[in-house]
């Protein structure tokens, strides 16, 4: 028979081994509970931008500020830009009848250091940057050669700068190509704009589709363009109104969520 004092010890002791009313497994219990809490609460960035779709329009255009950080750069359909631009501080850098398997070897309008594209865009610190190119390479049938080489061109600009801007700028469809008749020509400027359009997706970059806001009955404005296909002062103002409104916010579509 246990009385007394021995009573006492062994309720203690079973207490012990049952962890009753120990202050440790208290506290342990407690920090696991917090931990899981923290646990389902991770945080994470996501893109909701389509890359699949063009950049949409905005009310409010960018102001000009924006083209202090801004490089434009292509053929002489971007030449008209600096022809006949408004924005002082935008960099513009082109080449006439540019090929762009050539392009780090045909040297730059409008420069005499024999400097090419490949030299500026390797080298370009700008955090918006609109490329334009294609156009002299309509006539092919095969773009494979040159989405490759645009496909390097993107690497390098990304891997220079994570976090740049690019703006794939689609063919806008001109009114005539020498040696290029239709249909011919409107089935090459699909298949050079489709594959803009992949590089674009793939690379998780924004791309303009200039046909949805400078072209009538399918071709570019006849008062836009000087020779059925490079912009006068007309059509250069357009343009840059267009991209002027047709600048992604980020903001809008890069978001945290906490799960």
């Amino acid at each position: 028979m246990i009385t007394g004092k021995k009573t006492l010890q062994v309720m203690a002791a079973a207490l012990l081994l049952c962890g009753c009313g120990s202050p440790a497994a208290a506290t342990g219990a407690t920090a696991s509970a917090a931990a899981g809490r923290n646990d389902s609460y991770a945080c994470r960035v996501m893109d909701y931008y389509d890359y699949s779709a063009p950049a949409p329009y905005t009310v409010e255009a960018v102001d000009e500020s924006y083209y202090a950080d801004t490089l434009f750069a292509g053929d002489s359909r971007m030449g008209s830009l600096a022809l006949y631009g408004s924005h002082p501080d935008a960099e513009v850098d082109y080449v006439t009848s540019l090929n762009l398997l050539l392009i780090d070897t045909m040297p730059l309008d409008e420069h005499e250091d024999g400097s090419t594209l490949m030299d500026v865009l390797s080298s370009t610190t700008k955090d918006n940057i609109y490329l334009l190119f294609g156009i002299n390479e309509i006539r092919n049938s095969n773009f494979d050669a040159f989405n490759a080489q645009y496909q390097d061109i993107l690497t390098m600009l990304r891997n220079n700068n994570p976090d740049v801007n690019v703006y794939i700028i689609l063919a806008y469809h001109p009114d005539k190509i020498t040696d290029l008749p239709e249909p011919q020509l409107s089935e090459h400027l699909q298949n050079l704009n489709s594959g803009l359009i992949t590089l674009a997706e793939t690379n998780a970059m924004f791309y303009l589709d200039t046909d949805n806001g400078l072209d009538e009955n399918g071709t570019i404005k006849d008062d836009y363009v000087w020779d059925g296909l490079h912009l006068n002062p007309t059509g250069a103002r357009a343009f840059e109104d267009y991209i002027a409104t047709h600048v992604v916010q980020k903001e809008k579509y890069v978001k945290e969520v906490c799960e």
